[in-house]
Parts: C-alpha cells; sequence; structure tokens
C-alpha cells in the first residue's frame, strides 16, 4: 500500500532536534523566507557554522537566492540557532532545498558529524504558498480543504498506478519515494493550478462565492471517490 503522506508535518532535522517551516507570510513581492532552528551541543558548534557556510556558498550559485541569516540563543542544549534563508520565491527556494549539492553536504555533515537529517511536509508550506499569492488573509479552513481536494486525487492515482512498480517495495522505501512524488504533483501543479481556480473563493469576495465554491469542492471530492471506487472493485 502506499503511505499516505501527512500534510500537516514538515521537519528537517539536523543533529538535535532542528524544525524547519515556510515562515512570515506577510513578506512583501519577492522575498521568501525558510527557517530551521537548530539546537546545537557546544561541542559541534564549530562543525554546525562551517556546514552553514558550506551550504551559503554553495547556495550562491542557485537562482533567486538572497542570502541567509543566523541567530544564536543559550538553550538547554547548549546553544539555539535560527536559520532564515531568503529566495525571491517558494519555488526558487523548494529547488535548492531539493538540490543534489545540499542534500550531498548534509549527507557529509551527517557521516563526519554525526547529524541526522529527515524530512517530510510542513504545515504551512502550502499555507505561505497560497498566501503569498494573495492580498488577503485567508481562512485556514479554506486552505485545507483546497489541499484536501489536491491531495485526495494525487494519492490515488499514484496507488493505482504504482501496484506493480512501487506497490512491491519494503514500506519504508515504499512510503520514501511515494511521499516524494505526492510532495511533487500536490505542491507544484494541484495547489498552484487550484488555487488560481478557487481565488476569489480563498479571498472571500463574497458570499456567494464562499458557499458555491465549497460546495464544489466538496462535489469534487465525492466525484472523485466514486470514479476511484469504480476503477478499484
Amino acid at each position: 500500500m502506499i503511505g499516505l503522506l501527512s500534510i500537516h508535518t514538515f521537519m528537517e532535522t539536523l543533529c538535535i532536534p532542528a524544525t524547519a517551516e515556510m515562515t512570515n507570510t506577510n513578506q512583501p513581492d519577492g522575498l521568501f523566507i525558510y527557517t530551521i532552528k537548530n539546537d546545537i551541543a557546544q561541542a559541534k558548534l564549530e562543525g554546525f557554522k562551517s556546514l552553514q557556510n558550506n551550504l551559503d556558498q554553495a547556495a550562491r550559485e542557485f537562482e533567486g537566492y538572497l542570502g541567509q541569516e543566523l541567530t544564536y540563543e543559550q538553550s538547554d542544549q547548549g546553544l539555539n540557532c535560527i536559520v532564515k534563508i531568503r529566495f525571491t520565491s517558494l519555488e526558487l527556494c523548494l529547488a535548492w532545498l531539493d538540490s543534489r549539492i545540499r542534500r550531498k553536504l548534509l549527507s557529509e555533515a551527517e557521516a563526519s558529524m554525526g547529524y541526522e537529517y529527515k524530512s517530510a511536509i510542513d504545515r504551512k508550506s502550502f499555507d505561505q504558498w497560497i498566501s503569498t499569492k494573495s492580498s488577503k488573509k485567508i481562512s485556514t479552513w479554506k486552505i485545507n480543504l483546497l489541499v484536501w481536494l489536491a491531495l485526495y486525487p494525487s494519492v490515488m492515482l499514484l496507488i493505482i498506478i504504482s501496484k506493480s512498480t512501487i506497490g512491491r517495495l519494503s514500506l519504508p522505501l515504499n512510503m520514501l519515494i511515494s511521499n516524494a512524488i505526492t510532495v511533487a504533483l500536490t505542491g507544484w501543479f494541484f495547489v498552484p493550478w487550484l488555487s488560481n481556480i478557487y481565488q476569489p473563493w480563498l479571498e472571500g469576495e463574497s458570499k456567494r462565492f464562499e458557499i458555491l465554491g465549497t460546495i464544489s469542492i466538496l462535489i469534487l471530492l465525492w466525484i472523485s471517490y466514486l470514479i476511484f471506487t469504480a476503477i478499484l472493485k
């Protein structure tokens, strides 16, 4: 069975817990910030600084990179470092986060400094993508409903298409690959596409749009359910 990706979790862990999130939805046009919070043991501070310098140098070769800012604070584990990576857009930021050179640098850090690296989906990542495209505050329930509409067909299509391929792999490898595919489908295709179609509904321009938009999403989900039920019989 293809592992269903949780849409409400994104962690990126370096060493002791490090969490990452897409932040600051009120940034001006042309600025997107990705924040990583790291708890660092004092003994690993120099190694961490070296890693961040290497990441900064590598990121400068990527389009849209505006630099990074590091802030250190005392914590129970030693130091807490907040790294803010700035890009001109979410799409260009994702290209860097998924790049081969960045993964190589993190893998080397895992080997040399004992760092652990994990990734999943951020609860706020789709929220910010939609919010940065809108001049108005968008209700959380609307974002969740739209993401549901994007996620459901993505997962179901993957289950149907990959029965004889990914479906035969071990569960951990199955989930690793299927999650990556689902992230790509929802983050770079379905959510941007649907947010453009449903922009008046997302921004709540009128009660009529709000009611009609909500009903149409529920109808589309129900139709999708009926189609996939028929296919899987």
